[in-house]
C-alpha cells in the first residue's frame, strides 16, 4: 500500500515556532523562592509555629505568583 504526500516537502512555506516574550523576571524569583527546612534542634512550640507562619506566608505569595502567571498568559492569548 503506498501514501502519497503531495506537497509535503516542497510547499513553500515553513512553519515558525511561536515568539513567546520573556517571562517576567519577578515571577522567576518568586517561584524560585522556598522555605528553609527547620534547623536542628528540639522544635519548641514556638519554634513550630514560626515554622507553619513561614509556609502560610510561602503558601500566598506562591498563589500570589501563580495568579500572576496565570493573568500574563492570558494576556498572551487575547
Amino acid at each position: 500500500m503506498a501514501l502519497t504526500l503531495s506537497g509535503c516537502a516542497t510547499s513553500g512555506s515553513r512553519i515558525v515556532a511561536p515568539h513567546y516574550p520573556e517571562l517576567p523576571a519577578d515571577l522567576r524569583v518568586c517561584f524560585s523562592t522556598t522555605v528553609a527546612p527547620p534547623s536542628s534542634g528540639v522544635m519548641t512550640k514556638k519554634r513550630v509555629m514560626n515554622l507553619i507562619a513561614k509556609l502560610k506566608k510561602s503558601e500566598s505569595d506562591k498563589t500570589d505568583c501563580g495568579k500572576r502567571l496565570i493573568s500574563f498568559y492570558d494576556s498572551l492569548s487575547h
